[in-house]
């Protein structure tokens, strides 16, 4: 398992080879910090996504990095408040 970190504007956004990713404020955080939100990979699009949820691609493609810039441009500061409900699982992370 993979993980990936993308420093966006309005979000720190962590992706998981294993078909999700977390999003935490943009400050530094604490390795034992709880994401704000986790999103399933579906949530950046067909492009990242295999036929098995997981990821598609490779960590440092440069489609993964658009992917998951376009949606924080889109979610990662309403993810970051806590306005996108409560992620994949349907339980507060």
């Amino acid at each position: 398992m993979a993980r990936t970190p993308f420093a966006t504007p309005g979000a720190l956004i962590v992706v998981c080879s294993d078909g999700y990713f977390d999003v935490f404020p943009p400050t530094a955080r604490r390795s034992n910090d709880k994401p704000a939100y986790r999103g399933a990979l579906a949530e950046l699009g067909s492009t990242v996504r295999g036929s098995d949820d997981r990821l598609s691609v490779r960590p440092d493609s440069p489609l993964l990095d658009q992917a998951v810039c376009d949606w924080s441009t889109l979610h990662g500061a309403a993810a970051v408040r806590g306005d996108m409900g409560l992620g994949r699982n349907g339980i507060k992370v």
